[in-house]
């Protein structure tokens, strides 16, 4: 399916817009990357490059809900979860986030009502994008760790979404996958194509996958998406001989460099390789590729366009 048929198949998805989003013109369907509704505004559809008004389009409060029923199934209740969470995915790999009004009991979000904002997500698969990086890093004998740094809309989950099909070809690999966004398991069955070797823990709280992952399925790879705070148990596991393939929101190699995460990793020999995506309508563009054996390796690599910048060899720049 080409990217023009998922933006489609997204738009069917939300019942009261389906005509004027499939009106929008051709060049916005091909690259579209979100459908964005708020209350009270009109219909958007964002691309790297621009947002696309749907004019003569008004969301309301009770076209956001017929949408929301839509997502579910048209039973709230199967979905009781997911909607307290703010994100549900859908067949073909499609997420939508909800925001509204938090329900708190004690110190936990249980419901969320007054939902104003839908941002259905659309799903992009762009087999072999990985391709290079993965031969030069993740075949290495001597990989730990490969750390994919980039800015929002980078491509590095479609990067590493790539590598866990590409690696769980010849390797056990193990997809953490919090936010449903890698392989998009719909009822058990992964939506995007994740490889022949790949066991997906589908939206378990990062830390309590990668622990689960490594008690019970034996990796050879894990990978990770969107590091935050789980550099321990991620330094645990390549202590335990497990190859890590990550990524972290970072739009530069000095911001990477002022990452607890990143540091930690860096510093307890877990990451050994770092690359960075540019940002754009490039898709999975890597800028560099950097071999790292400290933090103030991190701290000293450039832009990746030249083929050696301070202390860290470029294996590879735009």
């Amino acid at each position: 399916m080409d990217t023009k048929e998922r933006y489609y198949e997204a738009a069917a998805m939300l019942p009261p817009f389906e005509n004027a989003l499939r009106s929008v013109p051709s060049e916005i369907a091909e690259s579209a990357c979100e459908i964005r509704l708020r209350t009270g505004r009109p219909v958007t559809v964002e691309t790297p490059e621009r947002r696309h008004i749907c004019t003569g389009t008004m969301v309301t409060a009770e076209s956001i809900s017929a949408c929301v029923k839509h997502f579910c199934g048209y039973s709230l209740y199967s979905a009781e979860r997911e909607l307290a969470e703010g994100r549900i995915t859908l067949r073909g790999g499609h997420r939508a986030g909800l925001v509204g009004t938090a329900v708190i009991h004690g110190d936990r979000i249980t419901a969320m009502k007054d939902i104003s904002s839908v941002n259905l997500r659309i799903a992009a698969e762009h087999k072999g994008i990985a391709e290079k990086l993965v031969s030069l890093a993740a075949f290495g004998s001597d990989l730990k760790g490969l750390v994919i740094l980039g800015p929002p809309l980078s491509a590095k989950t479609t990067m590493l979404r790539d590598c866990a099909r590409i690696i769980s070809s010849f390797a056990k690999t193990a997809v953490i996958d919090e936010n449903g966004e890698i392989a998009a398991m719909y009822r058990g069955v992964p939506q995007n194509d994740v490889g022949a070797n790949c066991d997906v823990l589908d939206m378990f709280p990062k830390k309590e996958g990668i622990m689960r992952a490594m008690r019970l399925m034996s990796p050879e790879y894990l990978i990770c998406d969107e590091v935050i705070s789980e550099q321990e148990e991620l330094a645990e596991c390549a202590g335990r001989g497990v190859k890590l393939l990550l990524s972290v929101h970072c739009g530069s190699m000095s911001e990477a460099a002022d990452n607890a995460a990143v540091r930690t990793l860096v510093s307890r020999g877990a990451v050994n390789y770092a690359a960075l995506l540019s940002g754009g309508s490039r898709i999975g563009t890597v800028k560099g590729l950097w071999r790292v054996n400290g933090i103030e390796d991190i701290g000293s690599c450039g832009s990746g366009n030249d083929l050696y910048r301070g202390r860290s060899r470029v294996l590879v720049g735009a």
